[in-house]
């Protein structure tokens, strides 16, 4: 009896560490979602007002959002994901289950230049780097022609 409890303890931690593991990820593509709500309306209102003043300070905060969308990704990857993968294996070792998961690869800024990695993480990065970008060079126009 003891040994089923233990079991059925198990797999609902197993759950809850891939439910955990989900939402983050979840939380990751929500921030690149509003990053790109914000180019939309960045432009659009750009095109609809017409005023500087008024892009110039929209851009900023695209810039910072994209920014902060970065250090997101970033935190999500190296501390969430790999300790969260972390406890899966170790649960499903103990469930006798085969865990063959690989913990996931820490990331920095930078890897957005490295055209040979690829994952996830790193797509919601460099499309965040890009919408930097974007806004940055979109503030930098606007105010050449001020």
């Amino acid at each position: 009896m003891e040994n089923k409890e233990n079991r059925d303890i198990l797999l609902k931690l197993l759950e809850i560490q891939w439910q955990d593991h989900i939402q983050t990820r979840n939380q990751t593509w929500k921030g690149l979602e509003i990053s790109t709500l914000l180019t939309v309306a960045l432009v659009g209102l750009d095109w609809q007002i017409d005023q500087p003043a008024v892009t110039c300070v929209a851009s900023v905060l695209l810039a910072l959002v994209a920014l902060f969308g970065m250090q997101i990704t970033i935190r999500h990857r190296n501390n969430v994901e790999v300790k969260k993968f972390e406890i899966i294996n170790d649960l499903e070792r103990q469930l006798g289950l085969k865990s063959d998961h690989v913990l996931p690869g820490k990331i920095k800024w930078w890897f957005v230049f490295l055209i040979n990695r690829s994952n996830t993480s790193l797509f919601i990065l460099r499309m965040q780097f890009i919408l930097l970008l974007f806004a940055v060079c979109y503030l930098s126009v606007r105010l050449s022609g001020m």
